[in-house]
């Protein structure tokens, strides 16, 4: 992914997930819909919005991705890639095998505890 196509992705996905928050649009998740179980990510907007008793950890993850239009912004004006070099670090560590096993593993354990919850 170029730089461009990365800022341009964080830019639309955080104006869609900060409209999402401030219109409370109230539309009901997909996949629990479908399946009748939650998602992974289940919880995750109540977190954000400060319902800790009940919501997603993911929610800090989300919520900390959310200020990345800040970072994206900041590049723009003074030409930097400060992001985009973040990105790609991110992207190489992820890449190793046994950091890899453990996030999917948290998000597996994250997601069984979600569906013992009963989202």
């Amino acid at each position: 992914m170029t730089r461009q196509q990365l800022y341009r992705t964080i830019l639309i996905a955080c104006s869609a997930g900060f409209i999402y928050l401030w219109t409370g649009l109230g539309f009901s998740c997909f996949f629990k819909t479908i399946t009748g179980i939650p998602c992974p990510a289940c919880g995750t907007t109540r977190f954000i919005l400060g319902d800790f008793s009940h919501g997603n950890p993911l929610g800090i993850i989300v919520g900390s991705a959310m200020l990345l239009p800040i970072g994206v912004i900041f590049d723009l004006f003074t030409g930097g890639d400060r992001v985009f070099r973040m990105y790609l670090w991110v992207e190489k560590k992820c890449r190793q095998p046994l950091l890899a096993a453990f996030l999917i593993g948290m998000l597996v354990l994250n997601w069984i505890w979600t569906i013992a919850k009963g989202l």
